[in-house]
């Protein structure tokens, strides 16, 4: 079985192409890796691939696409990258450094290559239609030559900057945002797989092997990085994801606490409840009585942000110095969440203080 070999930080370890020819062409077929899954890496050097045969879903940083027999993808430098096909995929894909198309000091590499390289942009998408059909068209182009025995280096680096040439053309000042200059570190990029991995499978029996697994990690590094970035174990935060999503259900609905236990991932209902008891402060019982206590988790902040269709991705219980009661913690992307009234800080600046200690802010 074939594997992507990587570094500790899961840069690939690979050398693509040499100082002569920074390309190499490859054709990846996800049967020859275990489980249809071409594991999690990053390179400096950019990528394009295109799949001939198949269906593959590919993970770029924190989004998923689903790329079918004819369409494409270009990957942007230091982008966080995996492949899984449910049944197979076949995937012909070039990677090339950006001083492919042009030295890095020349005019045409400042001017048309180092914005995109440096952009926050993750990706571009080709599917059959419009330009990017033009896209696909010369990749196969691209592909056909370099598979030949007798492949013509100067057709294949004008074919390459005709792609380059269209596809940046096509790109919103928008998406050539320039990204930080300090790359997320591997605890910031492995940290949202596995929240997303619990997010995805909290009902079921998961451990924090099979959390850390989600990222290729270890059990002890998944440990580190979770109390590093979030402050508690991996395990606590999926006791307290599976609680606040109790908390919805018991809201909403009139469903037995037993069955509810159950739809969260405890079978023993008496631990469950006492788990409930110890983050909440009361028995779930109770909480379905007294809901609208405007201390107890989830206060009065919404399910959904006004105006949007946005929903929080992290909430956590926290016991605040000098306060009485629990108080429930609710953090949502800041990039994409505008500003909305939050009256909590203004009546308790004990707690505004407790955020601000955090690094946080509460808007309003």
């Amino acid at each position: 079985m074939q594997n992507i070999h990587t570094n500790s930080n899961l840069q690939e370890t690979k050398k693509h192409g040499g100082p002569d020819f920074p390309l190499e062409f490859y054709i990846d077929d996800t049967r020859k890796f275990y489980n249809n899954d071409i594991n999690w890496h990053w390179h400096k050097e950019f990528e394009i691939i295109c799949v001939s045969e198949g269906t593959v879903t590919c993970q770029v940083e924190q989004k998923t696409y689903t790329l079918h027999s004819g369409e494409g993808i270009f990957i942007n430098s230091g982008m966080l990258h995996h492949f899984t096909a449910e049944n197979y995929g076949v995937m012909p894909n070039i990677v090339f450094s950006p001083t492919f198309l042009a030295p890095n000091e020349s005019l045409i590499y400042k001017k048309y290559i180092l914005p995109l390289e440096n952009a926050m942009l993750p990706c571009v998408i080709f599917k059959q239609q419009t330009w990017q059909k033009h896209i696909l068209d010369l990749c196969g182009q691209l592909f056909l030559n370099l598979a030949s025995p007798e492949r013509q280096e100067l057709l294949i680096h004008n074919l390459l900057s005709e792609i380059w040439l269209i596809m940046t053309e096509h790109l919103s000042p928008e998406q050539l945002t320039p990204r930080s200059s300090v790359l997320p570190s591997h605890s910031e990029r492995m940290i949202p797989i596995m929240l997303e991995y619990i997010q995805t499978h909290y009902a079921a029996p998961i451990s924090l092997t099979d959390i850390a697994a989600a990222a290729n990690i270890s059990p002890n590094t998944a440990l580190r990085y979770f109390r590093e970035n979030i402050g508690i174990s991996p395990v606590e935060y999926l006791i307290q994801y599976r609680i606040s999503i109790v908390c919805k259900i018991l809201r909403e609905s009139s469903d037995k606490i037993a069955s509810v236990s159950v739809r969260v991932g405890y079978d023993n209902v008496s631990y469950f409840c006492r788990i409930f008891k110890k983050l909440v402060g009361k028995s779930p019982s109770q909480y379905r009585t007294e809901r609208n206590h405007p201390l107890i988790f989830p206060a009065n902040f919404p399910e959904i942000l006004p105006g949007t269709s946005l929903a929080p991705i992290f909430i956590a219980f926290v016991n605040i110095p000098h306060l009485t009661g629990q108080y429930s913690l609710i953090l949502f992307r800041s990039d994409i969440v505008p500003d909305f009234p939050c009256k909590c800080s203004r009546s308790c600046p004990e707690l505004l203080r407790f955020l601000r200690n955090l690094g946080l802010r509460c808007v309003g």
